[in-house]
């Protein structure tokens, strides 16, 4: 559904309403064709021309009308159309037969056991109608059994007259082997048209929202639709009905379209609430109650809708008042896809107003995570802060605003997470303890704000996870997409098994043919700050980290603690080792890969520091080179070993970039990780505050 511009060339309809006699009529046909006619010949909803009926008129209805009255009716409503330029809208309610395969035909005769030969072949009618010369397009309506067999044949549009620069729409009652009852769509689709679509825009057009909005009205059959536009992309869309709810909103005044749409779900059950479509028509409502239907749990949730609607109306003034003369669609887009917002709220066409999306905040029942604070509103404030305010300056108003609203915390806490507001990509393979990944948990983040997170299923085996990976990439590509920004940094954490094999950098993710380190700079990240190994406290894990952290803002080293052959003779002198060493205290460095057991040594040397630099192959012939560049590096290590990696791929490391860093693997630990796994524990973030020497390089 769509808001277009009205078009000054007059709009023709023809409705038919072919009956049968005897036990073949059907019950409700005139009174459906008639209902329909006169929606869409309404000048305030369909706002076509009004031509009477009979045979030349815009309305058909009869018993044994035949195949020639009504095919010279169809043509005549055509003529009229061209001559004015204009669009048609066509309608033919009654018995159809065929459909199940071959093309539908309907019933004009008055006799459904009438040959085909008396019947009118509706798909190459629409075909024909919809190539006539100077027609802006055609919208037809089928409401008969097996109506979705009267589709137009693909020719007929691309191929046709007109050579595919034409347009056209078929809403049709059922599918091909459905029969339709009770005329049920055209009496549906009448009723939409009178009471208007509350998400609907200013108009209504033949949609996937409106099919959805007659699919839940219409339960003995699955209407349908099919829609074609060749024409150039100036011209305007090819529109059904004007949205009687627009109008309504613009009367509600202080009423979005979401506002409007709970208030009529509120109210449907309730006696006397006919008519009540704005904020001081409801206000009137409720003063005249008795005190005793004051407390019925139907009238207690308009009440909360209507304290909630202040919520909404003292948001948008003082966003209004604050932003208004800098808002674009673009912004607003921006920052509800910085908020949290559903993707299909963000990309919807036209954009929703600020007040559609402060509506969505607060009366959206998933957004409120407990009751009364209504958390995304608050990420919404932040986002919009965040992008349009200078940084560490938050104009008075919205200051009073988070005070009124009790929400000064939260808001705060939220524009700190945002600060910076670097897209990151977080991928965690889990593995659920076992030895192959189960799936790949993806959250997408905007500074260190987790604005959106998925799960995508990984069959077992390398094919199901770089499937799955793919997968989740495509999911974040799509937000940021909508939120206008482009993605960078990927961080993949990774079971310990899963470390022993190539790094992250190499899998070939991307289409599932390129290295995901060529498009993205990787940061190898340890999944025992999620998933401990067994026999490991969450809470140790932790710990371990924040003290890694500590130690590297506290401690002027210029490098990792380096581990001997002998410290790594066995996995018992390995443990002997740690077991002296304060957990957390340094990065363990390996220049030389063990003889055997690398794998149990791994995962102890993770488990108490999870920070570690190891080679890429067991075949480094300069381990001292290794350590030293790796010590020239140290302040800005991750970053210049993802530089490396890309370079060496490129077949060109720089002066400035040994090639020993790219022999390098490491799983890096800061305070972005140490934070993520924080939350996604659910406590509270113990890490340093103030970022580490090696964060600021």
């Amino acid at each position: 559904m769509t808001g277009p511009a009205t078009s000054a060339a007059p709009r023709h309809v023809l409705v038919v309403g072919a009956q049968c006699s005897g036990a073949e009529e059907l019950p409700g046909l005139e009174d459906a064709a008639r209902r329909l006619h006169r929606a869409l010949v309404d000048p305030d909803l369909g706002a076509c021309l009004d031509r009477g009926e009979g045979e030349t008129g815009s309305l058909l209805v009869g018993t044994g009308l035949g195949k020639e009255v009504v095919g010279t009716a169809i043509a005549a409503a055509a003529d009229r159309a061209k001559e004015d330029r204009g669009p048609l809208v066509l309608a033919l309610l009654g018995h159809g037969v065929g459909g199940c395969g071959g093309p539908l035909y309907f019933v004009t005769s008055g006799n459904a056991q009438d040959g085909l030969v008396h019947q009118l072949d509706v798909s190459s009618t629409i075909g024909a109608v919809t190539n006539e010369n100077g027609l802006d397009g055609l919208i037809a309506i089928v409401d008969t059994c097996h109506a979705a067999a009267s589709l137009v044949n693909p020719q007929s549009v691309t191929a046709g007259i007109q050579q595919g620069t034409v347009r056209v729409s078929v809403l049709f009652a059922a599918s091909a082997h459905q029969a339709a009852l009770d005329m049920n769509l055209s009496v549906q689709l009448a009723g939409l048209l009178e009471h208007g679509v509350t998400s609907a825009e200013e108009f209504v057009a033949v949609d996937a929202q409106l099919i959805k909005e007659l699919r839940s009205r219409i339960h003995t059959q699955e209407p349908g639709s099919f829609t074609f536009d060749g024409t150039p992309g100036d011209s305007e869309s090819l529109w059904l009905a004007r949205n009687a709810q627009a109008a309504v909103r613009r009367s509600a005044g202080s009423l979005g379209a979401v506002a409007c749409e709970r208030l009529a779900k509120l109210l449907r059950p309730l006696e006397g609430t006919e008519g009540i479509h704005s904020r001081e028509q409801l206000t009137h409502w409720l003063s005249g109650l008795e005190q005793e239907r004051l407390g019925r749990p139907a009238v207690q949730r308009v009440l909360e809708f209507e304290r909630d609607l202040d919520i909404c109306t003292y948001a948008v003034a003082v966003l209004e008042e604050v932003f208004g003369g800098a808002l674009t669609d673009d912004l607003l887009r921006k920052a509800a896809a910085r908020a949290g917002f559903p993707l299909k709220v963000v990309v919807r066409v036209p954009c929703p107003s600020l007040r559609d999306l402060v509506e969505h905040a607060v009366l959206d029942q998933s957004a409120v995570t407990t009751p009364g604070q209504h958390r995304i509103l608050v990420h919404f404030v932040a986002a919009l802060a965040h992008l349009l305010s200078p940084p560490e300056v938050l104009p008075q108003q919205l200051t009073i605003w988070a005070a009124k609203s009790a929400a000064t915390i939260a808001l705060n806490s939220r524009l700190k997470e945002l600060s910076g507001a670097t897209p990151r990509l977080v991928l965690v393979a889990a593995d659920d303890g076992g030895e192959d990944v189960t799936r790949v948990e993806a959250s997408l983040l905007f500074g260190s704000a987790v604005v959106h997170a998925a799960e995508f299923p990984c069959d077992p085996g390398r094919v199901g996870l770089v499937s799955a990976l793919e997968d989740a990439r495509g999911w974040a590509l799509s937000w940021l997409a909508a939120a206008g920004e482009q993605l960078v940094r990927v961080d993949v954490s990774v079971p310990t098994l899963l470390l022993l094999d190539s790094s992250p950098e190499e899998w070939r993710v991307v289409r599932k043919r390129r290295m995901l380190g060529v498009d993205y700079d990787v940061t190898t990240r340890w999944s025992g700050l999620l998933t401990p190994p067994s026999g490991v406290s969450l809470d140790d894990m932790l710990h371990a980290g924040s003290q890694l952290l500590s130690s590297l803002q506290a401690t002027a080293q210029a490098g990792p603690s380096w581990l001997s052959s002998g410290d790594l003779s066995s996995i018992e002198a390995l443990q002997e080792l740690l077991d002296r060493r304060r957990m957390g205290g340094c990065v363990w460095g390996v220049s030389t890969l063990p003889a055997k057991d690398f794998d149990l040594m791994l995962e102890e040397l993770l488990i108490h520091t999870p920070a570690l630099i190891w080679p890429r192959s067991e075949g480094v012939s300069d381990t001292q080179a290794l350590q030293d560049a790796v010590a020239e590096h140290w302040p800005s290590l991750p970053e210049k070993v993802v530089r490396a990696f890309k370079q060496r791929l490129e077949n060109g490391l720089g002066e400035d970039l040994p090639g020993h860093l790219a022999d390098i693997r490491t799983t890096w630990h800061d305070a972005h990780w140490q934070d993520f796994c924080q939350r996604r524990a659910g406590r509270a973030v113990v890490a340093p505050q103030d970022v580490t020497p090696k964060e600021q390089a």
